[in-house]
């Protein structure tokens, strides 16, 4: 594949703050890659989702505060002319009660395909769009008072492209609604 380089990049403003504000699930094994197309481009756009036996995809939104973040690394062989994307994402999740450690439970037995919203824009991020990301939780109770009671979630993935984008608006254009239910801790 040639590089296709065509131009610059200005210094921004002091613009961006960093973190993100929600992180929404759904279980790649629900989703028919199959009978998807256009998924191999170089288009950071997500192309609309197939849900295995028809029907459309329920993601699950959770609420983040504090420090949670993504990372999207490229690692390039020179020797085998491949690139690929480690993909990580990093949340807090706060109190351990039943309901929510059972869902906890329920996550790390799944990949899941995972977006978030950042604070900057109004669009999504999908990471394991096409991989799917596999899900590690370390619960905890802290010392202090004032330490975590809770659970911190490494989600790790590898793909062709960095992420995938969708505009907010777009949600139901690529066959994803998202569920009102959520655990109230």
């Amino acid at each position: 594949m040639a590089c296709n380089l065509s131009t610059g990049r200005t210094e921004p403003c002091k613009q961006y703050i960093g973190g993100i504000d929600y992180i929404y699930l759904f279980k790649w094994s629900e989703v028919d890659y199959d009978n998807m197309s256009n998924l191999q481009s170089e288009n950071l756009t997500m192309v609309s989702y197939v849900k295995n036996g028809g029907g459309t995809l329920t993601a699950y939104k959770f609420d983040l505060k504090g420090i949670n973040s993504f990372e999207s690394t490229s690692t390039v062989s020179h020797e085998t002319a491949g690139k690929v994307y480690d993909q990580s994402i990093t949340i807090t999740l706060k109190g351990l009660d039943t309901l929510s450690v059972k869902e906890f439970n329920e996550i790390v037995s799944e990949k899941t395909v995972a977006f978030v919203r950042e604070r900057n824009t109004n669009d999504y991020y999908i990471f394991g769009a096409i991989n799917g990301m596999t899900n590690n939780v370390v619960l905890t109770s802290g010392q202090a008072a004032a330490d975590l009671s809770g659970a911190t979630f490494t989600m790790t993935g590898q793909e062709r492209l960095p992420y995938r984008r969708v505009e907010v608006s777009a949600l139901s254009s690529i066959n994803i609604a998202i569920s009102g239910t959520q655990i109230n801790p």
